[in-house]
């Protein structure tokens, strides 16, 4: 006989049957089964058991910082806005630091422009 089984017949009183039905049991609710229904007052009280009532914490902060604006990539996008609205159909600024949207031929085409960073030394 297992281990487990011993120790719950003896500590809970149960018959060796009962405590592989119980064994089994714990299997299935582990792997997520659900073998009976809870009232809402009974889950309401289980979600409370289950929870630790404290958030965890995270060693950083989630504050979105204000993107600082290039004037030198909005001139190059505005230049090359004027382009496409000259030489194709639809020529649309998408973001006036990074892309550009037109249409040619039926197709749908993208510039978009990327600045790198100064190499280092």
């Amino acid at each position: 006989m297992d281990e487990r089984i011993q120790k719950m017949m003896k500590n809970l009183g149960l018959t060796e049957q009962e405590a592989r039905e119980l064994l089994a049991d714990d299997g299935k609710i582990d792997k997520g089964e659900k073998l009976f229904q809870l009232s809402p007052e009974q889950e309401k009280a289980s979600k409370k058991a289950r929870s630790t009532g404290t958030k965890k914490t995270t060693a950083y902060d989630f504050k979105t910082r204000k993107r600082k604006e290039n004037p030198e990539k909005r001139d190059i996008m505005k230049a090359i806005h004027e382009l496409a609205v000259d030489c194709w159909d639809g020529a649309e600024l998408v973001n006036p630091e990074r892309q550009v949207d037109f249409h040619l031929n039926g197709n749908h085409y993208s510039i978009t422009l990327i600045c790198h960073r100064a190499p280092k030394e």
